[in-house]
């Protein structure tokens, strides 16, 4: 059992490993400290500071102390956290293919390609950005972007944003440096997006009103909600590529048909653009 009433080095190192080495742990410290010290048997000198498991956050210190009891490293299902609320709506949201209606010239763009124009997002938006939280006064929070990608299905989109978390431990009067003391934690968010295409015919991955699923490390309820806030801000709209407006056929003289995008069909491997010809 560790004694914080008397701390020492060895019993700290420890501590850290044991956060270390299990990304749920650290989430139970971050929504419920008390529960996450009567787990590893710790009876901290700061306890008074410590405060007692918000409301909302009660069930998901439940399952972090079930799940940790149990050995396990991840929770069976990841954290939804729902309304998300965006004030902007999209533009020109584009339907699924109607297979009726056969295309005049169809546009498929790979799931590799629309990859590479996120990681172009990325690079200058996202990674190694820095979120901060505000937290108890004995500890400090930040996430930082690490990586976004793209998860497709059958008619349905979902931006993977990958983080970094840190907390470290901000005690005054102790021994020696906590600070220098980090723990680190992954954090994945899947976020529902449509694809529209805005005014100048470029199509964007557009974030909805919809769930934010938090897989990988489960947080608080206030953590969470800033958090995805936040991301869903920076990554509100993503813009994918240029859509064409006209097709040429090559002839004397050549004829430039208009083309006019009629949907968008969505699946596993990529996207299928499918174009009407105006007359």
């Amino acid at each position: 059992m560790f004694d914080f009433l008397l701390p020492n080095k060895k019993d700290l190192e420890a501590l850290f490993r044991a956060l270390a080495g299990n990304p749920l742990l650290a989430a139970l410290l971050l929504t419920s400290p008390i529960e996450a010290f009567k787990f590893l048997g710790i009876v901290p000198k700061f306890l008074g500071a410590l405060l007692p498991t918000a409301g909302e956050d009660a069930q998901l210190a439940q399952s972090l102390v079930q799940a940790l009891r149990e050995g396990r490293t991840t929770l069976e299902r990841p954290q939804v956290i729902r309304p998300l609320a965006i004030a902007e709506p999209p533009i020109s949201v584009v339907r699924p293919i109607d297979l009726a209606v056969a295309p005049a010239v169809t546009l498929a763009i790979s799931k590799a390609t629309l990859q590479h124009a996120l990681q172009l997002y990325e690079r200058s938006n996202f990674e190694g950005r820095e979120f901060v939280f505000p937290a108890q006064s004995w500890l400090e929070i930040a996430t930082r972007g690490e990586s976004i990608g793209l998860d497709l299905a059958n008619d349905h989109a979902h931006i993977i944003a990958r983080l970094q978390g840190t907390m470290a431990f901000k005690l005054a009067g102790m021994q020696f440096d906590l600070k220098s003391q980090r723990v680190s934690f992954p954090i994945e968010l899947s976020v529902h997006a449509a694809l529209v295409v805005e005014s100048e015919n470029r199509l964007f991955l557009r974030v909805t009103n919809g769930e934010v699923s938090i897989a990988s490390t489960p947080l608080p309820a206030r953590i969470a909600n800033d958090l995805v806030a936040q991301i869903t801000a920076t990554i509100h709209s993503i813009p994918l590529v240029q859509v064409p407006t006209s097709f040429e056929i090559p002839g004397d003289p050549p004829a430039a048909l208009a083309l006019r995008l009629a949907n968008i069909g969505i699946d596993p491997e990529g996207l299928t653009l499918a174009f009407q010809v105006d007359e």
